[in-house]
């Protein structure tokens, strides 16, 4: 019967009711856009680092990443895979690094010398897609190498040159091999375009006489799966590994993600405080000109509290109404923009060096989307407080005096 009441009410002055729905409404859509451009980016810049070379979790021997040796290799690399296959993994690739000196025809450079199973690493990374000229490796090369394009520009090499590397054997003495440069890789990524140098797993390690041993195991995850299986991971295996997810590796980016993501929560506080604010003139003038018909209400044994509870269901209506209209629009333009996206190519032509897609394609994560809609529907109850307060206090021989 309250809502019935509070929905008539809200229709009696149909004009100041739209007008204050449609800036719900507006201020809601506003913030779901926003939500969405900002997700896009943040989300397409995580998905890029993990699928371009880091991938989702590593496992490495314990303290292997922060401090990289050769000699510090996975205990159990078949145990490993065994487990992966167990908990449902089926992208992980087998990986062996090492520094080394790359020399060229003109100069030589220190690098990342990287071994990569060809026919795994395309299922767990999309490095294979960086390649801007030439071909990534094949299952059957054997010294081929892909280099970083700075990489090449530095040692004056192009594809079908010979590159000579030269590194530290699992022994400690030196061990050199030559390689044909079959592809050059032009990611616009400074970590990858310069220091790194990519060779079949295989030939890495009879080149330093690994005898299968490999440095880490990568593994691609869905975003949903990531925390469950990095814990039951963590759980199997002993001290001797060390299970890292993307952001143990690399936590700059996440505390960049989160920094935004603050500053998007002031700008929501503030829109609310507006929308608190139109919602609550919009039921207060409701509750001064009806001032009377509370007196007549309370003369026919309507309480206090009943009569609170019929202008907080105003508010709440008014909010869930405008509620219901914002996020349609939103999530509208949220699902236009994801289709079309945003080029922003003309003002962000480096960011993809910090993995940043120059078109943005608007997404939201839904924790961020019933975020918004439930502090828009409690500012909206908030803004009753006063209007219900004023209501409450009433005495049936005041309101029923007042003109």
């Amino acid at each position: 019967m309250i809502w019935v009441m509070a929905w008539r009410n809200v229709l009696r002055h149909a004009r100041r009711s739209l007008l204050t729905m449609a800036a719900v409404a507006l201020g809601l859509s506003a913030l779901l856009f926003l939500w969405g451009f900002n997700d896009g980016v943040h989300n397409s810049m995580m998905r890029n680092l993990q699928e371009t070379i880091v991938g989702s979790v590593q496992i490495h021997a314990r303290g292997a990443f922060r401090h990289p040796k050769l000699s510090r290799t996975v205990p159990d690399a078949a145990g490993v895979a065994r487990l992966l296959r167990k908990l449902g993994v089926t992208r992980y690739s087998f990986r062996l690094h090492t520094f080394a000196l790359a020399a060229g025809e003109h100069g030589s450079e220190g690098v990342v010398l990287l071994g990569m199973d060809p026919a795994r690493e395309a299922r767990v990374t999309r490095l294979h897609r960086k390649v801007g000229q030439g071909c990534f490796l094949r299952a059957d090369d054997g010294r081929a190498c892909v280099l970083g394009a700075t990489t090449a520009r530095n040692l004056g090499v192009h594809v079908g040159d010979e590159v000579v590397f030269l590194a530290q054997d699992r022994y400690g003495a030196l061990a050199a091999d030559r390689f044909r440069l079959v592809g050059v890789i032009d990611s616009g990524e400074m970590g990858i375009d310069r220091g790194l140098a990519v060779v079949p797993l295989a030939t890495l390690d009879a080149m330093l006489d690994m005898r299968g041993a490999v440095s880490g195991v990568v593994m691609q995850l869905p975003r949903a799966r990531l925390e469950a299986v990095t814990a039951r991971l963590r759980a199997s295996l002993d001290d001797r590994y060390e299970v890292l997810r993307w952001y143990d590796m690399y936590p700059m980016m996440k505390q960049w993600v989160d920094l935004e993501n603050g500053f998007y929560y002031i700008f929501l506080t503030i829109v609310l405080v507006i929308v608190a604010a139109g919602v609550m003139n919009t039921v207060l003038m409701s509750t001064l000109e009806r001032v009377h018909e509370f007196g007549i209400m309370s003369a026919l044994g309507c309480g206090r509290w009943r009569l609170a509870l019929m202008v907080a269901a105003e508010s709440v209506t008014l909010g869930a109404a405008g509620c219901l209209a914002g996020a349609g629009l939103g999530l509208g333009l949220v699902a236009l923009f994801h289709r079309v996206g945003i080029d922003l190519s003309s003002r962000m032509d480096t960011v993809t060096r910090f993995y940043i897609n120059p078109v943005i394609h608007t997404e939201i994560d839904t924790g961020h989307l019933w975020a918004t809609i439930l502090a828009v529907l409690a500012c909206s109850l908030a803004a009753a407080v006063v209007p219900a307060w004023r209501a409450a206090r009433l005495t049936p021989v005041e309101a029923l005096r007042h003109v």
